[in-house]
């Protein structure tokens, strides 16, 4: 097997349509939540609240990059 060395990386983006709420900060995908309240702060606080911020690519913690040579995924 051939041993590759890695000298041309590209970066690959992430795409993230997670939300967090700004109360509870439960983590949740926009299909999950469907345009609705948070399902955390509904369950234990009785409270039906919408306020969620966007989580970014930044907040991940995980950049990925791609091989050109030999298409291998590396994160880091």
């Amino acid at each position: 097997m051939e041993s590759c060395k890695h000298e041309v990386l590209t970066l690959i983006p992430i795409k993230s349509n997670k939300l967090r709420c700004r109360h509870c900060h439960l983590t949740i995908t926009e299909e999950e939540l469907a345009g609705g309240c948070c399902p955390e702060c509904l369950a234990v606080h009785k409270v039906r609240r919408n306020d969620f911020e966007k989580i970014t690519a930044a907040d991940s913690g995980t950049t990925r990059y791609c091989c050109e040579s030999c298409g291998m995924v590396i994160e880091c």
